[in-house]
């Protein structure tokens, strides 16, 4: 069964003129004709964090590729700024940026080499020292990501979130791997991007954030 709930008190719902993003209708998906989660709906705004949670199996990773368009609805809907998906992809997929729960950096290049890869850019610019210097791998910029630990290819992972401008952040189980100096690098990253009427929906079998966040509940179906 999924459930929504949204934790903004009331009193500021109220008062908020927040901008509807996505929208997301009767939503499902099936596998071998059975339902994987119950049908969702739910609308995100401007400046929302949205956690989606559940248990290993659950559904998670199938609905955050569902909304990254790797993977198509089996019914329901989703609407971009009011229109349907499938009619604005272009648009809709320069404003998004995923990561996966895999790292899925190229282990034969450097970490430097990395971040030109991801960002498109190939030299180093001040937009890649910064990022490199937010998540603590400057000292690691000539180091090739095979060398690397679980943890430092996870950052690595992660710095696309800062080199790409995008509206929207689809994370999937972000804070693996990350010792407590990088859940809490990654922590605040969210929460800026938040304040500045960004969007980030992250997949995470536990709690990792606090304040106002609105939580998909979900859990698989399948039996």
């Amino acid at each position: 069964m999924l459930f929504w709930h949204n934790y903004c008190p009331s009193f500021l719902q109220e008062f908020s003129l927040s901008v509807t993003i996505l929208s997301l209708k009767n939503l499902s998906f099936n596998r071998n004709e059975k339902p994987v989660f119950d049908p969702i709906d739910l609308e995100i705004n401007e400046g929302d964090l949205v956690h989606i949670k559940g248990a290993n199996g659950s559904g998670k990773t199938t609905l955050l590729r569902i909304l990254v368009g790797l993977l198509q609805p089996s019914s329901g809907s989703i609407k971009y700024q009011g229109v349907d998906l499938q009619a604005c992809l272009y648009d809709y997929f320069s404003n998004i940026t995923y990561v996966g729960h895999n790292s899925a950096v190229k282990n034969s290049l450097t970490v430097f080499e990395n971040l030109c890869w991801m960002s498109g850019e190939n030299k180093l610019v001040d937009s890649h020292i910064n990022t490199l210097e937010t998540f603590g791998l400057l000292n690691q910029k000539d180091s090739l990501c095979g060398e690397l630990s679980a943890g430092q290819k996870r950052k690595v992972a992660l710095t696309r979130i800062l080199l790409n401008d995008s509206k929207i952040w689809f994370l999937d189980e972000p804070m693996n791997a990350l010792d407590s100096q990088g859940v809490s690098i990654l922590k605040k990253a969210m929460e800026k991007h938040k304040n500045n009427q960004g969007i980030v929906v992250f997949a995470s079998h536990q709690d990792v954030m606090e304040g106002d966040v609105k939580k998909i509940l979900i859990r698989n179906t399948i039996h």
